[in-house]
């Protein structure tokens, strides 16, 4: 019984029996009902016989839009009767037409409900025209009750629209977030599964590349071979970093080292001379709580892709420097190249996963390194000019949003 009404069906049905309940309680109290007895009480009987047939209907019969607009009508019309068979224009009869327009409103689009309210209005004027004359109209004690049908239907439908786009927008997040976790599940399988064949293919060609001479075309094709089984073992090792849940271990550490060291690390394993490193570290230590290992993970994404912006060569300027954004103290981490830039449209696709303008490329460098600034509380942004180059920001707050921060102290120095 209870699962009946909590229903479209039950919702449906109990409103219509308020109606009534309503109609019959003010046709009582205020005597309207001594006009007609006869028509009242047919009146009552009828919609209360349609309510009851209406309970024995099934409930897909209820998920039809045109029951809701027919009923809007029925009803309309049974209390614009009530009122012109009992007189009753100068009593609150006219109160369930409220009641109508509110349930419009709460049930129905803002336009649906806009018109119920003027079919309501545009009635009541008509009854009101044949209950006396067209003098009638300009009385204020009738004139004041036509706005408020409309004021009604349009403040609660306003209300109710925002209210059903906020519950539509919740429901959109959590389907969204069970799809994206299904997906990372899904990844992170495949991605187990394919490591494992992956380093025995690496390994059979390392061996066999030991064994091959110095020169000839076989050498060279194991040797391309290796770079594209490097090239898939480090998606996969980024698909599954992507998929599984991060676990800070965090502690101080200063910004300008770990850049310093990113940028060695990266340009010394391209060392040809033609990229000039131009350095603005700040002079005084960058203290910052977090995880060493993901946040100079995120920055050797970063110079990693600004180096391969540059194949012909250019300069790679990096930077740091601190902040302070509306009381809370941040650091800075500036990395910028002078390559060809990123077109506008690809700008916007720039943190998708896979998505990649580099023939050798992943996709998931920069994707890792939002998602591991974000762990910390920080942010990543792009900004790029086609044909000038690209600047990317790191910024990450001092203290992030990790528990151990509480009871740790900051260095002498920070």
């Amino acid at each position: 019984m209870l699962i009946w009404l909590r229903s479209r069906k039950g919702i449906v049905v109990i409103l219509q029996w308020l109606l009534v309940a309503v109609v019959v309680v003010l046709g009582l109290t205020t005597g309207a009902w001594r006009e007609s007895p006869t028509v009242f009480w047919s009146l009552v009987t009828l919609t209360a016989l349609g309510n009851a047939a209406m309970m024995r209907m099934p409930l897909l019969y209820f998920y039809q839009p045109t029951v809701g607009m027919n009923l809007f009508i029925a009803d309309t019309v049974f209390v614009g009767a009530a009122i012109y068979s009992m007189r009753g224009f100068d009593t609150e009869l006219y109160l369930p037409y409220f009641l109508i327009v509110l349930v419009a409103a709460l049930t129905r689009s803002l336009a649906r409900a806009l018109a119920i309210a003027v079919a309501v209005s545009v009635l009541y004027m008509f009854l009101v025209w044949r209950e006396g004359s067209a003098g009638s109209l300009l009385d204020s004690a009738y004139l004041i009750r036509l706005p408020f049908f409309l004021v009604i239907a349009l403040f609660t439908g306003y209300l109710a629209n925002a209210a059903r786009l906020q519950s539509e927008a919740v429901q959109s997040s959590r389907i969204l977030s069970e799809q994206v976790r299904s997906l990372q599940q899904l990844a992170s399988g495949i991605a187990h599964e394919v490591r494992n064949p992956l380093t025995a293919i690496g390994t059979g060609l390392e061996v066999l590349l030991r064994r091959l001479p110095q020169s000839g075309e076989e050498r060279v094709i194991v040797q391309e071979a290796l770079a594209q089984v490097g090239r898939v073992r480090r998606m996969v090792q980024e698909t599954l970093d992507l998929a599984r849940p991060l676990n800070l271990k965090a502690g101080w550490l200063d910004l300008n080292a770990a850049l310093e060291r990113t940028v060695r690390d990266e340009a010394g394993s391209r060392a040809d001379g033609r990229v000039a490193i131009v350095r603005r570290i700040a002079p005084q230590p960058l203290m910052l709580w977090g995880d060493s290992v993901l946040i100079e993970q995120a920055m050797h994404n970063v110079v990693r892709n600004a180096l391969e912006a540059m194949p012909q060569g250019g300069t790679l300027e990096v930077g740091t420097s601190a902040l302070s954004v509306r009381g809370q103290e941040q650091v800075l981490a500036r990395i910028s190249d002078t390559g060809g830039g990123i077109p506008v449209h690809q700008l916007e696709r720039l943190f998708q996963p896979f998505y990649t303008t580099k023939p050798q490329g992943t996709g998931l460098g920069l994707s890792l390194a939002r998602k591991y600034l974000h762990a910390h509380g920080g942010e990543l942004t792009v900004d790029s000019v086609t044909g000038v180059g690209t600047r990317v920001a790191l910024i990450l707050p001092v203290a992030g949003p990790v528990p151990e921060m509480s009871s740790a102290k900051a260095p002498a120095g920070s």
